[in-house]
């Protein structure tokens, strides 16, 4: 019996423990802060999910943070006045943050004023829950404050207490300096800083922690024990598992783990800091309220943390997303909770709601050395993010040549997040479309800012201009005939080798077209495999790059894969395994293509840019199955968690584009994602002997710089075309040569608007050159230049044939040995896609041991030499007429 009421007892204390548990989100990174229709939405998610509290604290937004001294305007005011009304309506603890520690002195008494002065405002607006953040901060005192307090510890207590009293007491929460372990010096135990704050800080006061590190893989029971004695009080862990601001080139939709329900009983609370982005925050904050809803006694997670069905050890060995059978209906399990997640999520997506202005395209200046401690709340977002698609430093050498640097962060742009210029229209039902079409047109009037939204792709082909901006797709080439429907060209290449395979083998014809338009929660957690989290990718993409790996180890089987007649066991494994591939890269099309035509444009331009860009380098990838490379030493660092994930810029699409030998061709994947969405795809595919005509016009159709080339060759319209790539085409029906490779861009309506050719010799290619002009040189009249006389560009151009072609100087072929030409029509304006096909045309040859190529142009060429500059060919030299233009890779 006194055991039975012991039990009694100890659940209804668990349960007072849950009632006072804090649970919700911190808006405390860097980057553009949420609008105030956003934060309301979150309120009412909240209160929903039986989250408790938020905490106002975007780092951006001015008067938290740089101004900290300013009072809010009127305008402000009553803004922020909202706001907390709204919480309180929805049951939710609205925290207002203030982060003084820039500038403050401690020691001043008018400074202190100033703090109290803010936080007194706004509690007049009826806040009565507040923080002081000292996070990201000099730890170095003033020298007026080297003579009051003892040390950094003892100054930011002193003001901390002394608010805390003057408010009178309100809910209160404190972040200290050293907010993690890898901050505490020298260590957490140890740290006199950190002993300090839990001596002197007033009880009733919480600490806020981020675990292990700044961004941490596991929080244990043993660690948060650690530090519950140190601070003499359980911590609030502000936890940056989804935050992205430290490289936005990552968004994070996997759900929230690596942190045993066992934890809850002895933490104070847990403040999700996730994306930059709201809309994608949904996976994050419903998987974190599922968590904190959950039983520790019956949760499936181990060793404190990890639940086995989502290791990275698994390497997405079993790929169904089936939880262990048996659970308890109130056990957490982070796969069972995604999908309970996405289910919800799905809903979100057939809400109407208008979004104003263009997509925000994530942020990417230039990288610099980070500090392996340096919180995600750095400011990183608009002056430090590293490039997308950089090939990443040795994470050894990086961890230890940054160690010893010192980064202070940059401000970012003076942001004003109570009176937001970013606007969402937000319709109800679904009966109402129209109406809120109506509603959209009426405030665009009025706000001179017009709604954008997507239009239908039209029945028939229409110029290609800006707003035509979508990425090529890998689909299958076109096949030659009738009778061959079901037998694409498929084409690979190991090292030297090219080969053309016409079998029997298959792969799927285009699967991508949508039976159904609309958007499933299988293609919402495809989404989320892609983008998962900081050290973990999902299952589906984990398979992604195994099947990579596979296809290039066992890329050598399709040659000479027959064999009397007879087609070998794993040359089939081989081309089946190809076309599971090209079945996976469609998948990832058809889920982009739905998720642009939801209703939510708001929550699709948040998301918009991150899937243009994976969806363009699978298609890529796709396109090159043979050039696949995978390097496997970033498998047990990245599973490790040892280093902070701002090692790995970019995340899985990082990775896919480390994938493809091009080393030194890092600005080849730096481009804008499209302002607005669009549906319009490419394909980037091998040249195709019925390709001959559509090349041979888009030569001819970009030839001069002030106008369509037609009418000026319309003598001879193939002339262009055969001194400029004839011969490469010519070279292609040789089998026996293996460096020569044309590829083509083809819109959806199966029109070329980009080429490129090349030779990974130029001196061999010169002397293809010479023998293809004698070739075909009964095919035009020659041309006899009389002096004075006045020549039409088609006659220089006849001229020109009837000489020998010049070789390109030795020094230029010594450095830069391939040669090549490109071409797009000059109202493509999207450069990924020209910038794309490039980056497989290098990779073609950087398989067969080149490193550098060239171009070149006649000097009054201003189109070509635009087109080379962009796509980073440099001036090497210059031989009479002609410029030559260099790149390595």
């Amino acid at each position: 019996m006194a055991d039975t009421n012991r039990n009694v007892i100890d659940n209804i204390n668990n349960l007072n423990e849950r009632k006072n548990f804090v649970c919700g989100v911190v808006e405390g990174f860097y980057g553009r802060p949420w609008t105030p229709e956003q934060r309301k939405d979150l309120f009412a998610k909240q209160q929903k999910w039986g989250m408790n509290c938020y905490l106002y604290a975007p780092k951006d937004d001015y008067k938290h943070r740089a101004n900290w001294r300013e009072l809010y305007t009127v305008e402000e005011a009553e803004h922020l006045t909202a706001l907390i009304t709204e919480a309180r309506v929805h049951g939710v603890t609205f925290f207002y943050a203030i982060s003084p520690g820039l500038d403050i002195t401690y020691s001043s008494q008018k400074e202190v004023a100033a703090l109290k002065r803010k936080l007194e405002q706004v509690a007049q607006l009826g806040c009565n829950a507040f923080a002081i953040l000292f996070d990201d901060i000099d730890p170095e005192m003033s020298g007026a404050d080297k003579e009051i307090f003892q040390s950094f510890a003892h100054a930011q207590v002193s003001v901390t207490n002394e608010v805390f009293t003057h408010l009178a007491q309100p809910k209160f929460m404190f972040c200290p300096t050293q907010y993690c372990s890898t901050r505490a010096v020298p260590n957490v135990q140890t740290s006199e800083y950190l002993n300090t704050i839990g001596q002197k800080l007033a009880p009733e006061i919480d600490i806020m922690w981020t675990g292990p590190k700044v961004i941490s893989k596991i929080l244990s029971v043993e660690h948060i024990r650690e530090v519950t004695e140190v601070m003499r009080r359980p911590p609030v862990i502000w936890d940056n598992l989804h935050a992205n601001d430290y490289d936005q080139a990552r968004l994070f939709l996997g759900p929230y783990c690596g942190r045993s329900p066992d934890l809850i009983p002895l933490l104070r609370g847990v403040v999700t800091n996730p994306n930059c982005e709201y809309g994608p925050n949904f996976i994050a904050i419903h998987t974190l309220a599922q968590w904190s809803r959950s039983s520790s006694l019956t949760s499936c997670d181990n060793n404190d943390a990890v639940s086995a069905d989502i290791r990275l050890e698994t390497e997405g060995d079993d790929s169904s997303d089936d939880c262990p059978t048996g659970l308890s209906p109130n056990a957490y399990h982070p796969r069972r909770a995604l999908r309970m997640a996405l289910q919800d999520w799905l809903e979100e997506f057939n809400h109407n709601v208008s979004a104003y202005g263009t997509i925000q395209q994530p942020q990417i200046p230039t990288p610099v050395p980070i500090l392996p401690s340096v919180n995600t709340c750095m400011s990183l977002t608009s002056t430090t993010l590293a490039t997308p698609g950089l090939p990443q430093p040795n994470i050894n050498i990086l961890a230890e040549a940054v160690q010893d640097t010192t980064f202070n962060p940059t401000m970012n742009p003076i942001m004003n997040s109570l009176v937001s210029e970013n606007k969402v229209l937000v319709d109800t039902g679904h009966e109402e479309a129209d109406t809120a079409s109506t509603v959209s047109q009426d405030a665009s009037s009025t706000s001179g800012v017009e709604p954008m939204d997507c239009n239908p792709s039209p029945a028939t082909s229409p110029p290609h201009n800006e707003d035509s901006m979508m990425i090529e797709n890998g689909e299958v080439p076109k096949v030659e005939s009738e009778e061959d429907k079901t037998t694409p060209v498929i084409e690979t290449a190991q090292d030297e080798l090219s080969v053309t395979a016409k079998t029997s083998l298959t792969l799927p014809l285009d699967s991508t077209q949508d039976n159904s338009d609309g958007l499933t929660v299988d293609d919402l957690h495809l989404l989320a495999d892609l983008f998962y989290l900081p050290f973990e990718h999902g299952r589906q993409g984990i398979t992604i790059m195994k099947e990579f790996n596979w296809l290039k180890i066992n890329s050598h089987l399709v040659i000479d894969y027959k064999k009397d007649g007879e087609i070998k066991p794993e040359v089939q494994e081989w081309f089946d395994r190809a076309a599971k591939f090209d079945e996976m890269a469609k998948n990832v099309k058809r889920m982009a293509n739905r998720l642009n035509k939801v209703k939510n444009r708001s929550l699709l331009y948040d998301i918009y840019p991150y899937i243009w860009d994976m969806n363009g380098v699978v298609c890529l990838l796709n396109s090159y199955v043979e050039w696949l490379g995978f390097s496997k030493g970033w498998r047990e660092v990245f599973m490790s968690g040892d280093q902070e994930p701002w090692i790995f810029r970019g995340g899985l699409t990082a990775e896919f584009q480390r994938l493809i030998p091009v080393d030194a061709s890092n600005d080849l994947f730096v481009y804008k994602a499209p302002e607005v969405p669009t549906k319009h795809s490419y394909c980037i595919r091998p040249y195709l002997p019925e390709d001959k005509p559509k090349v041979y016009s888009l030569i001819l159709r970009t030839s001069d710089d002030r106008r369509d080339g037609t009418a000026l060759y319309s003598a001879h319209p193939d002339l262009p075309g055969d001194l400029i790539v004839g011969s490469y085409l010519d070279a292609l029906e040789d089998e026996t040569l293996k460096d020569v490779a044309v590829m083509v861009v083809e819109d959806e309506w199966g029109d070329i608007v980009a080429y490129s050719s090349i030779a990974g010799n130029a001196e061999d290619q010169t002397s293809r050159d010479s023998a293809f002009r004698e070739k075909i040189k009964d095919k035009y009249p020659k041309v006899i230049r009389e002096e004075g006389m006045m020549l039409t560009p088609c006659e220089e151009l006849l001229i020109s044939l009837s000489s020998e072609p010049q070789p390109p100087p030795k020094v230029l072929v010594t450095s830069h040995p391939a040669k090549m030409s490109l071409a797009c029509l000059l109202s493509v304006t999207d450069e990924s896609i020209s910038k794309r096909l490039l980056t497989c045309m290098l990779a073609s040859v950087r398989a067969r041991g080149i490193f550098g190529g060239h171009c070149s142009v006649n000097v009054g060429e201003k189109n070509y030499l635009d087109l080379y500059s962009r796509h980073g060919f440099l001036e090497v030299t210059t031989q009479s007429t002609t410029l030559y233009l260099g790149r390595s890779f």
